[in-house]
């Protein structure tokens, strides 16, 4: 009993903390069908594990007045479960056109599913004595109950099939555009498994086996590993049906974590150009525990890429009107500047120095650093040079200038990413930090 107790206890918390989190949404658009559904059918699925607990139907047959009413109630609520839960598939995956006409077959055929298992059951004797866990093998070879668990019985097969079948077209037409939902799907579609092979399933041949003699495995089956298997379902229906709603959350909390350590990784980069050019920044540098928030993360990493760029578009020749157009217009540098990142690396070319690249690049070799950290490591000493040479006022030697590294290629996402590389060498590449040093000497420099 106390096992029972706590599994089905632990179940209606998920259950009917899952009806709560879509019931809010319900609030919003109460006239949305599809939610109204769902919803109905978590409330229904949700309702049977309270009144399945020992305790509560043993209480519920006490104020009742009836034994074993308990057992009637936990069906019925199965069957409008399930029926809601096929019908919102039905809505999802069918034409408007045959929408209606199945729905109607789905309701009638449970509407005169419950209506024979509700006289069956009233017509059947079941008032020796409480059973609320051995009901169905009690009683299977009891007149009219037998019939009552039969139809229930086939309800549950013919809904866990319905499950399975609808589920798994629909998560492979929906994965690209909405993957919450078609992992969710997947989801149900499991647990339509374990309710069809671990429950329905054996109960059918149990009760039937039960007509011509008797199994006390099949009874532990029946009793046991059966509502355990449903136990199982219920829990996968709860994550699967909800999936699509936290999930998204879960993207987003993912996103906010990935978006605040790009932004601490940017700072110090940021921070540098933000103080030689402030004419390009947004939003000025403010004190450590004040420059960002849950809600403002995205928008300062989005305004540290563009503000790098800015400095490097300010490294032109002052009167560039480049400069006076990025600041004045940021939706549409959002939309250009990473078409034009090849056009802007063309015009720095002038700005860098060849001398400092080699360099770079030798002390970077020699420190095992390759592929696109070596190309970060220069770009991260041209800039620092580029910006030490502006507050120094002087300007770079006309020479041939270092191609620019580019592993964006036009992406917008990989930008961000290619900075992040670029402000971890700046801020802590020993050599960054060595070409820095000696770069108005005439001595080559090494790495301390």
């Amino acid at each position: 009993m106390l096992l029972h107790n706590t599994i089905y206890g632990i179940l209606a918390v998920i259950t009917w903390s899952a009806f709560f989190y879509k019931a809010k949404d319900l609030v919003k658009d109460w006239r949305n069908p599809e939610l109204l559904l769902l919803c109905l059918a978590i409330a229904t699925f949700a309702t049977p594990f309270v009144f399945a607990a020992p305790w509560m139907y043993v209480l519920t047959d006490a104020l009742l007045g009836k034994h074993n009413i308990a057992t009637l109630i936990i069906y019925v609520s199965v069957a409008i479960c399930l029926t809601s839960f096929v019908a919102l598939l039905v809505s999802w995956s069918s034409a408007q056109s045959k929408i209606r006409l199945r729905h109607r077959l789905l309701v009638a055929y449970s509407v005169t599913t419950i209506i024979f298992m509700v006289v069956f059951f009233l017509l059947g004797d079941v008032d020796d004595a409480e059973h609320p866990i051995d009901f169905d093998v009690h009683y299977a070879r009891a007149p009219h109950i037998s019939w009552f668990l039969l139809t229930y019985q086939l309800l549950f097969t013919v809904s866990m099939t319905g499950l399975i079948v609808l589920c798994w077209r629909y998560a492979k037409a929906v994965d690209a555009n909405r993957p919450w939902l078609g992992r969710g799907l997947r989801v149900v579609t499991v647990g339509a498994v374990f309710g069809l092979l671990g429950y329905s399933m054996p109960k059918i041949v149990s009760l039937l086996w039960d007509q011509f003699g008797h199994s006390q495995m099949l009874d532990f089956v029946n009793s046991v590993l059966a509502p355990m298997s449903a136990s199982v379902a219920a829990a996968l229906f709860s994550v699967g049906f909800t999936m699509p709603a936290w999930g998204v959350g879960l993207d987003r909390s993912r996103e906010f974590v990935a978006g605040f350590r790009a932004y601490r990784r940017l700072y110090p980069l940021w921070q540098a150009i933000a103080s030689t050019f402030p004419e390009v920044v947004l939003f000025p540098p403010t004190p450590r525990q004040t420059r960002w928030t849950a809600r403002n993360v995205h928008l300062l990493l989005r305004r540290q890429v563009i503000e790098i760029r800015d400095g490097r578009l300010a490294l032109r020749p002052q009167d560039d009107p480049e400069v006076e157009h990025t600041a004045q217009n940021l939706k549409l540098l959002l939309n250009r500047q990473i078409i034009e990142i090849r056009d802007g690396q063309l015009a720095l070319r002038r700005h860098y120095d060849l001398k400092v690249a080699n360099a770079a690049r030798s002390l970077a070799e020699a420190q095992g650093i390759q592929g696109d950290d070596l190309e970060a490591v220069i770009e991260a000493s041209q800039i620092a040079v580029a910006l030490k040479a502006r507050t120094d006022g002087h300007t770079p030697a006309e020479q041939q200038p270092a191609l620019t590294h580019d592993p964006a290629d036009g992406d917008r996402g990989e930008e961000g990413a290619w900075l992040t590389r670029v402000a971890d060498a700046y801020l802590s590449s020993p050599v960054v930090h060595a070409v820095l040093a000696t770069t108005r000497t005439d001595k080559d420099p090494e790495v301390a």
